[in-house]
Parts: C-alpha cells; structure tokens; sequence
C-alpha cells in the first residue's frame, strides 16, 4: 500500500516504513489533486492546468495509461465502484463523465442558469448522486438516476467553498468546508444542516475527510495550522492539535494513521490514537504539499472486466487452443470465436490462481466468458452502437441448448433390451463357468461411472454459465429499472408543473370571485342608498 503526495511532483511512500519508492513527474507546476481509485488499481492526477491524466504503480515506475482530452477540464473523480467512470467538471460550468473503457463522454449534464467553474466534483457512496461544487459558491447536485439537476445547496455562511466531499457511507450526507472556516455536513435529501461547526478554524479549512473506521469522526485540516477530530453524532470537537506548518491537505488510513500536507513541502504523519507527537516526517517536496491520500485496500469483486492496464498490454488477439480435445464442446469453437486473452499485470509476470483459472471451461471454449475477451472488446470500441446484450444472452442459451443436445447424444444409454445382451466370457468365477451375464454388469457399471464422471465436470461450468446470465438479467432489469424511474421522475415533473399551473388558475379564479363579492356588496349599498334618498325625497 502507498501514501501519495502531490506537489510539483507525484511521490509514492510504502504505507507502513514511510521509505519513498516511485516519484513521477510530467508537467510544470504543482498538481492541483490526486486521488485512487477505489478498487486501489489507478491513480486520477489532475495538473494546475486542469488537464487530467490515469496513472498506474507499476513495478518500478508509476506509468501513465490515459489523457482524457476534455477540453477546459478542472477537476475530476473516479466513479466510487472502480475506475471506468470519471466525473469531469470543466471551467464553463460543464458536468460530464468519461468512460475509461470506450474513451469517451457517456453522459452530460445540464448546465445551471448561472454557470461557474466547477472546482471540485464528488460521487456519493452508491453512484445515485454527483455533487458538483462551483466557483460561485454554490453546489449543484446531480441525479444520476434521472440526469438532471436534483438540487442546489446554498450556504448562508459562506459563498466560497474550499473543500467538498461525500461520506464514503451515508449516501445523502455531504461534507462542505468553506475560506470563512465553517464545517458543514448537510443531508442532501432536505437540504438541511445535520451538523454545523462554525469558525472551527481561524483561516480557511483547507481540506477534511472522514474516517473509514468510524462513520461519526470527521477530520479537518486548515492553514491556520490546526487539525480538528469531530464525532458528527455528537456534534462537537474531540480533540485538536496545532502544528508548526500551515495545512494544505490530509488524509486518514484504516490503521488510524493520518497524513498531514503542509504549504512549505512536509508530509506529517499522526497517529490517531496519540496526538502528542509525530510519528514520522516526509521531507519529499520542495513545494507546497497540494494532496495526499493513502492507498484503499483493494476490494474484492467478481467481476472479470480487464483493467486499464491490461487493455494497453494486449494489443493483439492470442490463439487459444483446446486443452481437452475429447470434449463435445470443441465442436462448437471456431475460428470465430473471441479468445480468451491472458490477463498483464503491472511488472510484466502473468498471474492466475486455481479459482480463477478457466482455461479448461467449456464456456471459454465456446466463447461465452465474453467479460475477458480482448477482441469482443476492441469490437466494441469500434462499433459500440451494435452491441446487444439481451442478444447475446439469447445466442448464449442456444449455444447452451446445442451443448445439452451432444451431451446427451453421447451419453451412454441403458436400456432394457440392452439388459438382455449377454457377453460370453472364458473366466471361472468362484468354480462356475461365467455366463457374460457378470460381465455385462461390470460394464453398464463402468459406463455409468463414465456418466457420472462427464456430469460432475460440467456442473461448475454450467453453475458459472447461469451466474454469468442472472448477472446480465440484473444488468438489464436494473437498466430497466433506471429507465422506468428516469421516465417516472420526468412524469412526475410534468404532473408538479401541470398542478403549479391548475394552482395559479384556482387562485386567480378565488381573487376574481372574491372581486366579483365585493362589487355586488357595493351595488347593493348604492340600490339602498338610491331607495333612502327616493323615500326622503
């Protein structure tokens, strides 16, 4: 595990002796962010010019995999569930997200009424929300669900937001630090306050962050040289520490270690459970220390995309060849169909355990483990409008309908007439001369076995098929689903609009009622008037 510090260089420390190991640097200037992935493969660097390059650690060096060439970019973020998505926000006002995969924008928001720079941008903890915080002090929040603006936060404190980010557990609590030296964690469902710490620090916050241990302790950092731990629950400040530097960034790993940038070039290490002292004192940076960020700990999923890294490695297809050429399956692999590529790892060595190992499958023969084939994917790349996953489920069960079909055409098959054949055999057994009829039975037995043998190799694969096909099933019922509640809150709208409208009508129809009362009172007072004054007259 690393300790990333950003200045005008990109240094890497071990997480646990603090020894730098890999130093980067490709532009002029101090970097304005760093930050991982959170399946903890990549490295997101964004220059003082905005411009937003993937790293990857590699064995000896770190090496740069992707430039995403969006124009007048500003900040980013890496999508919380792995590095695909990467939230952009761009100078103009722009909101976006780049698919590392396909290179490309899959997704724009609507700019506001007002548009500002969009200095810092933020996923909340289940991808349903991005938050977008402008130079103008406001911090727009976006549905990812029904892409469009959900909300606008607005602080009455404050109109300057220095540091913005969502709890890594709590998807509706969004943290705010602003030049005046507020914390704020406000619930983005009401869009209110649930925890307010006003002129915490004496000069802007300069960065805060949450504890991955803890989900009440909150940290914040300021150039007033002060560090404050906070239990949200609670609302009120544990503990605080002073140092000798002026504080640019910090960051907090599960060992409840916490790093501390400072604005004249030091990385400072506490740890949380004693504050009288450092622990250690990077002395990498000649200049101010913009971000630093400990490594997460890589999670483990099930999922059998190829990373960044592994997708630049292989560049040309690889020609797998049948390892078991008895099996019926091999019928069905042609020379149309996708290899399976092995799987680069940074450092050059190809790595594959026993649980993962599926050269054997007959699903990888048949072309079905499409989630690590290199070709399907470059296909896409080239034609991303023409893929189909309901038809490739389809296809897949035709395949698999054809595999059962051999299966069982070359299972043996015991049948009562079969019972009745008998093998005449020159063996004595027990003194009684054998009549086949023993034989025969060792026979059916042995075929049996065979049958079974054949069965229990097939079961995990066919357990692996139809994992691999309720996965796609969910994929497309929850892209159902997001689809439905997109056109649900856009109905939901409409009707909000139409009954505005109906509410303006009624209300205008009661002011001229209420007009219309009041003009028939007056002609009556002025009948009665007109009778009294005939009657006097």
């Amino acid at each position: 595990m690393y300790l990333s510090s950003a200045s005008s260089q990109l240094l890497l420390y071990d997480a646990n002796s603090y020894d730098l190991k890999k130093t980067y640097k490709c532009y002029d200037g101090v970097l304005r962010d760093v930050s991982w992935s959170d399946d903890s493969k990549y490295l997101l660097q964004v220059n003082y010019k905005g411009l937003i390059e993937i790293l990857t650690p590699a064995e000896h060096e770190i090496r740069s995999l992707q430039h995403i060439p969006v124009k007048d970019s500003w900040s980013a973020s890496f999508h919380r569930d792995g590095h695909h998505n990467v939230a952009i926000g761009t100078k103009n006002g722009e909101v976006m997200i780049w698919d590392t995969k396909y290179k490309g924008v899959i997704k724009a928001f609507p700019t506001p009424p007002t548009p500002s720079c969009v200095n810092i941008i933020s996923y909340n903890s289940k991808n349903t929300s991005l938050a977008a915080s402008m130079q103008n002090g406001d911090t727009v929040i976006y549905g990812l669900v029904s892409n469009i603006p959900v909300c606008t936060v607005k602080l009455n404190c404050s109109r300057s937001i220095s540091a913005m980010k969502f709890h890594h557990e709590s998807r509706s609590s969004l943290g705010l630090a602003t030049d005046e030296g507020h914390v704020i964690l406000r619930d983005i469902t009401t869009n209110k306050d649930k925890a307010l710490f006003e002129n915490i620090h004496a000069s802007p916050v300069s960065d805060f962050t949450f504890s991955p241990i803890n989900r009440d302790v909150m940290l914040s950092s300021g150039y007033d040289k002060m560090m404050h731990v906070y239990d949200t629950r609670l609302q009120n400040v544990v503990s605080t520490i002073k140092t000798s530097y002026a504080l640019t960034s910090l960051a907090i790993n599960t060992e409840n270690y916490v790093a501390l940038g400072t604005k004249n070039g030091h990385v400072i290490i506490y740890d949380l459970r004693d504050l009288t002292m450092p622990f250690k004192i990077l002395k990498g940076h000649e200049e101010e220390v913009r971000r630093v960020a400990f490594q997460p700990h890589r999670k483990k999923t099930l999922s059998t995309d190829l990373s960044i890294n592994e997708r630049v490695e292989c560049n040309s297809p690889m020609k797998v060849q049948s390892p078991v050429r008895s099996r019926n399956s091999d019928l069905f692999y042609v020379n149309n169909t996708p290899p399976k590529g092995s799987l680069d790892v940074p450092g050059g060595e190809v790595r594959r355990s026993n649980s993962e190992n599926k050269a054997d499958s007959f699903l990888v023969m048949m072309g079905l483990d499409d989630k690590s084939n290199v070709d399907f994917e470059d296909e896409f790349n080239k034609s991303p409008e023409n893929f189909r996953k309901s038809d490739k489920i389809e296809s897949r069960y035709r395949q698999l309908d054809a595999e059962k079909n051999i299966n069982k055409a070359s299972t043996p098959l015991s049948s009562r007439g079969m019972d009745n054949i008998v093998f005449p055999s020159p063996l004595v057994i027990n003194g009684v001369p054998d009549d086949g009829r023993t034989s025969n039975t060792n026979i059916k037995q042995v075929s049996n076995v065979q049958t079974v043998a054949i069965d229990n190799k097939t079961v995990d694969e066919l357990k692996d098929f139809i994992k691999l096909s309720l996965s796609y099933v969910a994929d497309d019922n929850r892209r159902y689903f997001l689809n439905t509640m997109m056109e649900l809150t856009k109905q939901k709208l409409y009707l909000e609009k139409q009954l505005a409208n109906m509410s303006n009508q009624i209300e205008t129809l009661v002011q001229n009622q209420n007009a219309l009362i009041e003009a028939n009172r007056k002609l009556v007072l002025q009948v009665d008037q007109l009778k009294s004054d005939q009657n006097s007259f």
